[in-house]
């Protein structure tokens, strides 16, 4: 067998450079299968390496994964994640891998009108036909404004090109007076 160089990352642990030459003797149909058990093995240290191999860095949602198991849930659910961008589903997987919870997507905010069909709460803008592509994520739990940033630009990457996302609404669980939020600005009233 060749002499073959590895990343430093690799050359430094005995263990991980056995592991990579055990690789090489496999002929595996499904290395997939592979790959997502040994997620849970590597160290936390060396999952920015896993999540560049799977193209999940930056934008596309490990910069907001704040956990290691959350790092670890986005890495696994890669392949499903590429395959299904730009569907509702990609949008409601990838908050909830994030930790955000379960969400409700509101899809066409413009061009409503007074017939009952909507309440008059600001979710849907009234008389606007431009607005069509305009979606609203309601969230099930609070965030920070730095989330929100960083969330806005995961769900650019993850949402159809042709939607704009209008707001990040977590009106339904404000935030309580009980000493966890401060008025730092670090929170906002509700929508982002």
């Amino acid at each position: 067998m060749a002499k073959l160089t590895y990343a430093a990352v690799i050359e430094r642990d005995r263990r991980y450079k056995m592991l990579a030459e055990l690789g090489l003797g496999l002929q595996l149909a499904d290395k997939h299968k592979l790959i997502l058990r040994l997620t849970e093995l590597v160290a936390p240290e060396h999952l920015p390496i896993l999540a560049e191999s799977r193209s999940i860095l930056g934008e596309d949602g490990y910069w907001l994964a704040e956990s290691d198991s959350a790092r670890r849930r986005l890495i696994k659910g890669a392949y499903e994640l590429h395959r299904y961008k730009g569907t509702r589903w990609a949008i409601r997987e990838i908050v909830r891998r994030l930790g955000f919870g379960e969400v409700q997507i509101i899809e066409g905010m413009g061009n409503k009108r007074h017939d009952g069909e909507i309440m008059r709460d600001g979710t849907y803008a009234h008389g606007h036909s431009d607005r069509w592509a305009h979606y609203r994520i309601i969230l099930a739990t609070p965030i920070t404004n730095d989330q929100a940033y960083l969330l806005r630009r995961t769900l650019a990457a993850f949402a159809p090109a042709r939607c704009v996302l209008a707001a990040l609404d977590y009106l339904a669980v404000p935030l309580q007076h009980n000493g966890r939020a401060t008025r730092n600005g670090q929170f906002n009233r509700g929508t982002a």
